[in-house]
């Protein structure tokens, strides 16, 4: 598995057309014109936020009400450092003179996040641990699920047979790099396919080299690193987000 090297900004271009940045929290913090305000976020209660805050304008007014009303700054912090990253990747591909606070990101029935503005580009959010992470996808007809996961020991049997059948199990052998490989790529694939956990985990399979949905292969890509030992991040690719 390809390992990538752990900082404070990674890029990352598994595919052609599809750029992951994953960023830690301490350097979206670094936007802020107080940082330090900030430190232990990850065990604070929520802080009113207002527009003097960021050294950059990227939420809008209706983003900043949002972020306002979570109860952690654990929580406040990964929602803002996951959309400041979307806002920038966009404007880097968008039309000159884009601002950050005008691209607005919504969510599907299902919670899978889009661009209202831009139907063409496509996107995929996620954070653990330190990092945000972003997949963003200028293909049209061409769209991906992301996820990145902190690794940690084994997860205990009862965890184990909640997320995965048998036959996963049976070769994962309790494996914690074939484990938390074989979840993030089961995370990414329900996101690829746009149901989140609104889907049943045992309809999607994990195996080495291939991904079965309801017991038929997948035609997906898949993608998956580390950052350094600590963290596993996967991409699931494919035509429109829809499995056989």
């Amino acid at each position: 598995m390809l390992t990538l090297k752990p900082d404070d900004n990674i890029h990352w271009s598994p595919e052609p057309g599809i750029i992951v940045q994953v960023r830690k929290f301490s350097a979206f913090m670094k936007t802020l014109h107080d940082p330090a305000r900030f430190h232990g976020f990850a065990t604070r209660r929520a802080t009113e936020f207002t527009p003097g805050d960021f050294i950059r304008s990227f939420l809008s007014p209706e983003e900043l009400e949002v972020v306002n009303q979570f109860k952690s700054l654990k929580k406040q912090i990964e929602w803002m450092a996951g959309r400041s990253l979307v806002k920038e990747m966009v404007c880097g591909t968008a039309q000159e003179g884009t601002k950050a606070w005008e691209i607005a990101i919504a969510y599907r029935e299902q919670g899978a996040p889009f661009l209202p503005r831009y139907p063409k580009i496509h996107i995929s959010i996620t954070h653990s641990g330190d990092y945000a992470a972003v997949a963003l996808c200028q293909h049209g007809s061409r769209t991906m699920g992301l996820d990145l996961e902190e690794i940690g020991p084994a997860p205990d049997a009862g965890f184990m047979k909640l997320a995965f059948t048998p036959a996963e199990r049976e070769y994962m052998e309790n494996d914690p790099m074939k484990i938390f490989r074989g979840w993030t790529l089961k995370e990414a694939f329900l996101k690829y396919i746009k149901k989140g956990f609104n889907e049943n985990l045992h309809k999607v399979e994990i195996f080495p080299d291939v991904i079965l949905y309801k017991g038929v292969k997948a035609r997906v890509n898949l993608f998956c690193a580390t950052l350094g030992l600590d963290y596993c991040i996967s991409l699931v690719t494919g035509k429109n987000g829809n499995p056989p």
